[in-house]
């Protein structure tokens, strides 16, 4: 492993700059595009510059942002075992990407996932760190950094990435309140705001920070088994190099593209026509004059459009207005076409709620493919970052270098979950899936009516189970099948129900609902067992065979009328034959007294037990 000092990572940074910079260029161009830097139409004419660019990339922005994240491990033929650890390990991750987003907002910093979907949507790549780091008492955190793809350098290896590094600008003053440091340069002040160039690099085994010429943070393990960063780019368009003296100078700004990709050329094209347009609206305003005069020098005093004002006209002069400039029908319909190229290669101007006809469902539907064209991909980029991250975490995790983990969140399936999960139960469980919904209109129902036909029937296509985990997609499924158990018990146990309300009670304290509740409940228990006492009572006595219905022989002879088919003796019952029954005798083994549940039999208690709802024994 290279040992680097400054100069030498400041030279990879350099180098794989020069190798970039096309694609770094075109990040900064996207970025002015955001920030809706003003069009300028030229000295003396109106400018317009449309908001186009920044409302929809932030639409796409909220999507990814809000769009519903899913960590699961499929369940496939696996044993409840192991499906508890899959389940242990899918909260082990929510919970360390709850814990890093907590830590990222106590410093002022949005989420991950808001950090990723900007970075995704205007930079086209994405790239982040992650560590799971041991503070100075032996606790242990996660620290999950997103880096800014545009300062973010790396270099490759056989294994993939052999460095990454961010370059940041911080004052004289952050650094030494981050790292304790004093930088002595004498062209430098201590509140400098110009900034200093600051990298933060990593390798497969270790992490320097460093100036142009001082050691931040001297060189210590990260305790990762690669380099802990992620970052790729966006989209399935591999990178491809023409044929040109450039190489692949002029075809690596293509490789990971922005939510501009298709349209970022006609933003300008838009722009300048809506000027214009502003500009034809600014003179029907205010028209140009044509003045006579004997000498050609008259001049108005005062603004002829001003209402009540008075032009004096001497013998022979005279002002008019001059003819004003119209649009051409060709104009319009080049706005119109500019107007849809933006459409096709963004988003149609329905989803922002602007729509001025009603749609059929295929329309509907075809309009939700074209959004998906654009926003599927991103979607893509954000569950492949996720997923490395985590990848990254468990391997770190299961190094012996980390003791259990207490993690804490909601799922997916929206229950709160606090749970403690050791490194065994990380590298027992499978391989995550990480998926992210967006928010679009989604057809749950869809998925329901598939659910119930794969159920229907005496013999369902599919188990519920497959149902549950790959058709709904819900997470933990185990834990929602014993969460149906339980409600079908209270549905069949009135003493389930009111053991539920006995529990709501008492964590409201409320002693009166409480004590109200526990009376029913035992009320319950006791007419249950008043049942079962008088069914076993039934059963311990002799049963007498029912008497013969009117008109009938008595059994063993023959109807009157003659001699119908009768069975042979030896198939005939005893009582058939006149043979007497038998007396009863004595219960086998030791005296049961009355009242007795019969052995295997499974009282109202037992029931409950299974279930896991023990009544109670004293107060609330």
């Amino acid at each position: 492993m290279a040992n680097y000092k400054p100069e030498e990572i400041i030279a990879l940074v350099d180098n794989h700059y020069d190798l970039t910079e096309p694609l770094r260029t075109r990040m900064d161009d996207d970025h002015k595009l955001y920030r809706l830097e003003e069009f300028d139409a030229g000295e003396g004419y109106q400018s317009y510059t449309s908001n186009e660019p920044q409302v929809y990339a932030d639409k796409l922005i909220s999507w990814l942002s809000s769009s519903e994240m899913v960590v699961r491990i499929p369940y496939a033929n696996s044993k409840r075992e192991d499906r508890e650890n899959n389940d242990a390990k899918e909260k082990f991750l929510l919970g360390l990407i709850k814990a890093a987003d907590d830590r990222l907002v106590d410093r002022f910093q949005p989420t991950i996932r808001h950090q990723m979907g900007w970075f995704i949507t205007l930079r086209g790549w994405y790239a982040c760190r992650a560590l799971l780091v041991k503070d100075d008492e032996g606790e242990t955190y996660v620290d999950i950094q997103p880096w800014d793809p545009l300062h973010t350098y790396w270099g490759e290896g056989k294994k993939g990435l052999s460095w990454a590094c961010h370059k940041t600008k911080k004052t004289a003053t952050e650094i030494e309140a981050i790292w304790g440091v004093k930088i002595k340069d004498e062209g430098l002040g201590p509140d400098d705001d110009d900034g200093i160039d600051v990298y933060d690099f990593y390798d497969s085994e270790d992490n320097i920070v460093c100036t142009d010429d001082t050691v931040l943070k001297a060189r210590t393990k990260h305790g990762s088994k690669k380099v802990p960063v992620v970052l790729g780019p966006v989209g399935a368009q591999p990178l491809v190099q023409a044929i040109s003296e450039t190489g692949n100078l002029d075809t690596i700004e293509d490789y990971g593209e922005s939510c501009y990709k298709s349209s970022r050329h006609l933003f300008d094209k838009h722009n300048f026509m809506m000027s214009t347009m502003l500009e034809l609206t600014a003179r029907s305003r205010k028209q140009g004059l044509k003045i006579k005069s004997r000498d050609g020098n008259k001049t108005l005093d005062e603004d002829p459009y001003k209402e009540g004002s008075e032009i004096a006209l001497g013998q022979g002069e005279d002002v008019e207005p001059l003819g004003l400039l119209e649009m051409s029908k060709e104009a319009g319909a080049f706005m119109g076409m500019v107007s849809g190229e933006m459409q096709r290669g963004g988003l149609p101007h329905s989803i922002y709620g602007q729509l001025e006809f009603q749609l059929s469902g295929f329309a509907i539907n075809t309009l939700r493919q074209g959004v998906e064209t654009v926003l599927v991909p991103r979607l893509q980029a954000l569950e492949k970052s996720y997923r490395a991250i985590f990848q990254l975490l468990c391997d770190q995790y299961i190094t012996g270098a980390f003791k259990s983990f207490e993690v804490s969140g909601k799922d997916k399936n929206r229950m709160y979950f606090r749970e403690e999960v050791t490194p065994e139960m990380v590298k027992n469980a499978g391989d995550v899936e990480v998926s992210f919904i967006g928010q679009l209109p989604q057809d749950e129902m869809g998925k329901m009516s598939m659910a119930q036909i794969a159920r229907e029937g005496q013999t369902p296509l599919l188990p519920d189970i497959y149902i549950r985990d790959n058709i709904l997609g819900l997470q933990s499924a185990d834990q929602m099948e014993d969460a149906i158990k339980a409600q079908a018990a209270e549905r069949m146990l009135p003493e389930a129900a009111i053991w539920e309300l006995l529990k709501s009670a008492n964590r409201q304290g409320r002693e009166d609902l409480a004590e109200l509740y526990q009376g029913e409940l035992r009320r319950l228990f006791m007419t249950k067992r008043m049942e079962e006492m008088q069914m076993v009572n039934q059963m311990m006595q002799p049963q007498q065979p029912p008497p013969p219905p009117q008109g009938m022989p008595p059994e063993g002879m023959p109807p009157q009328g003659g001699a119908g088919p009768t069975l042979p003796p030896t198939v005939m019952p005893d009582a058939a034959m006149g043979v007497p029954p038998p007396m009863p005798t004595a219960p086998v083994g030791p005296s049961v007294p009355p009242g007795t549940p019969r052995p295997g039999a499974q009282g109202t208690e037992g029931r409950l037990a299974e279930l896991g709802l023990v009544p109670p024994t004293g107060g609330s």
